[in-house]
Protein backbone atom coordinates (compact mmCIF):
# COMPACT_ATOMS: atom_id res chain seq x y z
CA UNK A 1 0.00 0.00 0.00
CA UNK A 2 2.91 2.62 0.84
CA UNK A 3 5.09 1.39 -2.28
CA UNK A 4 2.19 1.56 -4.26
CA UNK A 5 1.17 5.91 -2.75
CA UNK A 6 4.82 6.07 -3.57
CA UNK A 7 4.76 5.61 -7.16
CA UNK A 8 1.78 7.58 -7.83
CA UNK A 9 3.05 9.48 -10.76
CA UNK A 10 1.95 12.88 -9.15
CA UNK A 11 4.78 11.34 -5.67
CA UNK A 12 7.26 10.86 -8.33
CA UNK A 13 7.16 14.04 -10.54
CA UNK A 14 6.93 16.31 -7.05
CA UNK A 15 10.19 13.89 -5.82
CA UNK A 16 11.81 14.30 -9.43
CA UNK A 17 10.79 18.22 -9.65
CA UNK A 18 12.20 18.78 -6.49
CA UNK A 19 15.58 17.75 -7.31
CA UNK A 20 15.52 19.08 -10.23
CA UNK A 21 15.22 22.78 -8.67
CA UNK A 22 18.38 21.39 -5.76
CA UNK A 23 20.52 20.54 -9.27
CA UNK A 24 19.70 23.05 -11.17
CA UNK A 25 20.37 25.63 -8.11
CA UNK A 26 23.72 24.13 -7.32
CA UNK A 27 24.89 23.41 -11.22
CA UNK A 28 24.13 27.15 -11.58
CA UNK A 29 26.21 28.51 -8.88
CA UNK A 30 29.07 25.99 -9.62
CA UNK A 31 28.99 27.05 -13.04
CA UNK A 32 28.63 31.21 -12.70
CA UNK A 33 31.92 30.77 -10.31
CA UNK A 34 33.65 28.27 -10.81
CA UNK A 35 36.91 29.03 -9.91
CA UNK A 36 35.13 29.48 -6.37
CA UNK A 37 33.49 25.91 -6.24
CA UNK A 38 37.23 24.02 -7.22
CA UNK A 39 38.41 26.20 -4.56
CA UNK A 40 35.70 25.28 -1.82
CA UNK A 41 36.33 21.69 -3.35
CA UNK A 42 40.22 22.24 -2.62
CA UNK A 43 39.14 23.38 1.00
CA UNK A 44 37.62 20.43 2.24
CA UNK A 45 41.17 18.24 1.90
CA UNK A 46 40.09 14.47 0.91
CA UNK A 47 41.23 15.16 -2.93
CA UNK A 48 44.96 16.04 -3.75
CA UNK A 49 44.80 19.35 -4.62
CA UNK A 50 46.02 18.89 -7.94
CA UNK A 51 42.63 17.23 -8.69
CA UNK A 52 40.51 19.82 -7.44
CA UNK A 53 39.96 21.38 -10.37
CA UNK A 54 39.50 18.40 -12.51
CA UNK A 55 36.93 16.94 -9.77
CA UNK A 56 35.15 20.18 -9.74
CA UNK A 57 34.72 20.02 -13.75
CA UNK A 58 33.20 16.37 -13.46
CA UNK A 59 30.96 17.32 -10.50
CA UNK A 60 29.39 19.74 -12.46
CA UNK A 61 28.83 17.89 -15.14
CA UNK A 62 27.50 15.01 -13.27
CA UNK A 63 25.05 18.14 -11.69
CA UNK A 64 23.68 18.64 -15.13
CA UNK A 65 23.50 15.68 -16.21
CA UNK A 66 21.27 15.03 -13.27
CA UNK A 67 19.34 17.81 -13.86
CA UNK A 68 18.45 17.25 -17.40
CA UNK A 69 18.03 13.26 -16.53
CA UNK A 70 15.13 13.89 -13.90
CA UNK A 71 13.15 15.58 -16.56
CA UNK A 72 12.55 13.17 -18.54
CA UNK A 73 10.81 9.86 -18.35
CA UNK A 74 13.18 7.40 -20.27
CA UNK A 75 16.17 8.59 -17.93
CA UNK A 76 14.77 9.92 -14.91
CA UNK A 77 15.24 6.19 -13.45
CA UNK A 78 19.00 6.62 -14.03
CA UNK A 79 19.47 10.14 -13.21
CA UNK A 80 17.60 9.42 -10.02
CA UNK A 81 20.48 6.70 -9.10
CA UNK A 82 23.28 9.58 -10.03
CA UNK A 83 21.15 11.99 -7.52
CA UNK A 84 21.19 9.58 -4.76
CA UNK A 85 24.99 8.51 -5.08
CA UNK A 86 25.70 12.13 -5.59
CA UNK A 87 23.89 13.25 -2.49
CA UNK A 88 25.46 10.26 -0.48
CA UNK A 89 29.08 11.61 -1.41
CA UNK A 90 28.35 15.29 -1.05
CA UNK A 91 26.72 13.84 2.22
CA UNK A 92 29.85 12.03 3.18
CA UNK A 93 32.58 14.54 2.72
CA UNK A 94 30.66 16.96 4.98
CA UNK A 95 30.46 14.27 7.88
CA UNK A 96 33.92 13.54 7.47
CA UNK A 97 34.87 17.40 7.80
CA UNK A 98 32.80 18.02 10.83
CA UNK A 99 33.84 15.12 12.25
CA UNK A 100 37.20 16.99 11.83
CA UNK A 101 36.08 19.66 13.30
CA UNK A 102 36.18 21.51 9.98
CA UNK A 103 32.40 24.09 9.95
CA UNK A 104 33.94 27.22 8.51
CA UNK A 105 34.50 25.63 5.26
CA UNK A 106 31.89 26.65 2.82
CA UNK A 107 29.82 23.99 1.56
CA UNK A 108 29.80 24.49 -2.19
CA UNK A 109 26.15 23.33 -2.11
CA UNK A 110 25.07 26.45 -4.11
CA UNK A 111 26.43 30.19 -3.49
CA UNK A 112 29.09 31.31 -1.11
CA UNK A 113 28.80 31.47 2.56
CA UNK A 114 27.53 28.25 3.85
CA UNK A 115 29.30 26.39 6.50
CA UNK A 116 29.27 22.66 7.19
CA UNK A 117 26.35 21.53 9.75
CA UNK A 118 25.10 18.28 10.61
CA UNK A 119 21.64 19.68 8.82
CA UNK A 120 23.48 19.62 5.72
CA UNK A 121 24.10 15.65 5.99
CA UNK A 122 20.33 15.28 7.50
CA UNK A 123 18.98 17.06 4.45
CA UNK A 124 21.08 15.50 2.05
CA UNK A 125 20.24 12.12 3.57
CA UNK A 126 16.68 13.15 3.24
CA UNK A 127 16.80 14.14 -0.43
CA UNK A 128 18.33 10.85 -1.19
CA UNK A 129 14.67 9.77 0.20
CA UNK A 130 13.55 11.60 -2.72
CA UNK A 131 15.61 10.36 -5.20
CA UNK A 132 14.36 6.94 -4.14
CA UNK A 133 11.18 7.93 -4.97
CA UNK A 134 12.37 9.70 -8.30
CA UNK A 135 13.51 6.90 -9.43
CA UNK A 136 10.52 4.35 -9.58
CA UNK A 137 8.38 3.71 -12.47
CA UNK A 138 5.23 5.89 -12.00
CA UNK A 139 1.84 3.58 -11.58
CA UNK A 140 -0.47 3.87 -14.11
CA UNK A 141 -2.99 6.66 -14.62
CA UNK A 142 -3.85 10.32 -15.88
CA UNK A 143 -2.98 13.23 -12.96
CA UNK A 144 -5.42 15.47 -15.00
CA UNK A 145 -5.46 19.37 -15.03
CA UNK A 146 -6.08 19.94 -11.40
CA UNK A 147 -3.40 17.15 -10.71
CA UNK A 148 -0.82 19.23 -12.59
CA UNK A 149 -1.47 22.22 -10.91
CA UNK A 150 -1.02 20.38 -7.33
CA UNK A 151 2.05 19.13 -8.19
CA UNK A 152 3.47 22.56 -9.49
CA UNK A 153 2.51 24.02 -6.19
CA UNK A 154 3.71 21.17 -4.39
CA UNK A 155 7.72 21.51 -5.89
CA UNK A 156 7.43 25.29 -5.87
CA UNK A 157 6.26 24.38 -1.77
CA UNK A 158 9.22 22.21 -1.73
CA UNK A 159 11.67 24.52 -3.49
CA UNK A 160 10.57 26.90 -0.62
CA UNK A 161 10.88 25.04 2.17
CA UNK A 162 14.29 24.03 1.20
CA UNK A 163 15.54 27.64 1.11
CA UNK A 164 13.82 28.72 4.03
CA UNK A 165 15.24 25.41 5.54
CA UNK A 166 19.37 26.22 4.27
CA UNK A 167 18.52 29.99 5.24
CA UNK A 168 17.90 29.31 8.83
CA UNK A 169 20.92 26.91 9.05
CA UNK A 170 23.09 29.27 7.31
CA UNK A 171 21.72 31.97 10.40
CA UNK A 172 22.19 29.67 12.74
CA UNK A 173 25.90 28.78 11.84
CA UNK A 174 26.56 32.29 10.79
CA UNK A 175 24.84 33.43 15.23
CA UNK A 176 27.24 30.04 16.06
CA UNK A 177 30.34 31.92 14.92
CA UNK A 178 29.40 35.18 16.41
CA UNK A 179 29.10 33.37 19.85
CA UNK A 180 32.22 31.50 19.80
CA UNK A 181 33.92 35.15 18.60
CA UNK A 182 32.25 36.89 21.50
CA UNK A 183 33.35 33.73 23.97
CA UNK A 184 36.96 34.20 22.78
CA UNK A 185 36.73 37.94 22.97
CA UNK A 186 35.41 37.78 26.73
CA UNK A 187 38.36 34.81 27.64
CA UNK A 188 41.20 36.88 26.15
CA UNK A 189 39.83 40.08 28.21
CA UNK A 190 39.41 38.00 31.48
CA UNK A 191 43.56 37.03 31.25
CA UNK A 192 44.79 40.55 31.14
Amino acid sequence: MVLEALAHPIVVIVASGTLVGVFLRGAAHKFLDFTWFAHTLAEYRILPVGLAVPAAGFLLAAEVAITLGLVLPETRFYAAAGAACLLVLYGAAIAVNLLRGRTRIDCGCGGAGQGLSWFLVGRNLALVGLALIAGQQPGAGDIGAVGWFATLATIASFWLLLAGAEKLADNLSYLAAADDGAHRRDAGMETH
